[in-house]
């Protein structure tokens, strides 16, 4: 099997939703998924194009209301039908963890341990940060009026 581009598995996700453009993509990019996947940038607008180009897309050149030009992507059923089968299909393993703390944590006999102890503490507040905005996505979540039908799987 072929090894599946996530970036354009993770564009016709959002594009299941509804018609966007590109800039639409990347703010909801940062206020969803950006907590467990990233997507540059520079990857999400050649993608698009790729995605109008195999048929996976149309595209609707239209104009801000600053005059701007402004391109509209919607999912074609093909799109759609490629985005169900990648879902369907088992996930292939991440690569794998490359985490410099627990790597100088390996390596840790050759500091004192004064110098490990303070970079556990440190990650473990990062962790407790994390949590805290974990804590406050779900009470968003769930207190929306209008309940997005993914909903039950991001709680």
């Amino acid at each position: 099997m072929a090894k599946t581009n996530r970036t354009k598995v993770a564009l016709l996700g959002f594009l299941s939703w509804g018609t966007m453009s590109g800039y639409d993509l990347r703010k909801l990019i940062d206020g969803s998924i950006s907590y467990f996947w990233n997507e540059s940038y520079g990857r999400i607008y050649p993608m698009l194009a790729r995605l109008v180009s195999e048929g996976l897309a149309s595209v609707e050149k239209t104009e801000s209301e600053g005059g701007r030009p402004r391109n509209i992507y919607s999912l074609s059923a093909t799109g759609r039908a490629e985005l169900d089968e990648w879902l369907a299909n088992p996930s292939v393993p991440s690569q794998p963890v490359r985490d410099e703390r627990l790597l100088k944590l390996f390596f840790g006999a050759r500091v004192s341990p004064a110098v490990s102890i303070q970079l556990v503490e440190a990650f473990a507040v990062e962790l407790e940060e994390t949590q805290a905005r974990y804590r406050e996505t779900r009470a968003r979540l769930e207190s929306a009026k209008d309940a997005p039908i993914d909903q039950r799987y991001w709680l």
